[in-house]
């Protein structure tokens, strides 16, 4: 039986270290895993810090031309809208002229047209002081060369009732005195 317990011993002990050994090697096998997944997870994080890095970079780069785009596209609306500005403040100012020069232009013409009127009135009734000043005269003439007819008849009458008269008078003297 010693032999079989030294046999069993050897067996025991020739166990115990392949199980050393193979756990020495899963050990090595786990190490190297860990190492390689340690290494995989350093390059991934590297590559993501430098893709994070990266998207940073474009995302600052866009962004500043976006600001850049949105600042100069402002810069464009502000001077597009300080011309507008400009020509609607002209455009008042010439449509503020306009009205002003109509409005002279049509005061002017207002002036114009009543100082003609006032000449044409002016005129109108110098020539109707000139008419009835002329049928005044007209009619004092004709009224004197009516009344003078008047008198001439009425002198002529006279005469001819004087000189009816002196005969009726000679004809009843003759009558009365006979002679």
């Amino acid at each position: 039986m010693p032999a079989l317990m030294e046999k069993f011993l050897q067996d025991r002990l020739s166990i115990a270290g392949e199980v050393a050994k193979l756990s020495q090697e899963v050990q090595a096998f786990l190490l190297d895993v860990k190492t390689a997944r340690q290494k995989q997870a350093q390059e991934q994080a590297t590559a993501l810090r430098q893709s994070f890095e990266k998207v940073q970079q474009e995302s600052l780069a866009f962004l500043t031309a976006t600001q850049k785009q949105r600042l100069a596209q402002a810069e464009k609306q502000k001077e597009d809208l300080r011309q507008f500005q400009e020509q609607r403040l002209a455009a008042a100012k010439q449509l503020d002229n306009d009205l002003r020069q109509q409005r002279l232009d049509r005061a002017k013409q207002l002036k114009e047209d009543l100082s003609q009127f006032q000449e044409q009135r002016l005129a109108a009734a110098k020539q109707l002081e000139n008419d009835l000043r002329q049928q005044h005269l007209d009619r004092a003439k004709q009224l004197k060369e009516d009344l003078s007819q008047f008198q001439e008849r009425r002198l002529a009458e006279a005469k001819q009732l004087k000189d009816e008269l002196r005969q009726f008078r000679q004809d009843l003297s003759i009558y009365v005195f006979g002679k």
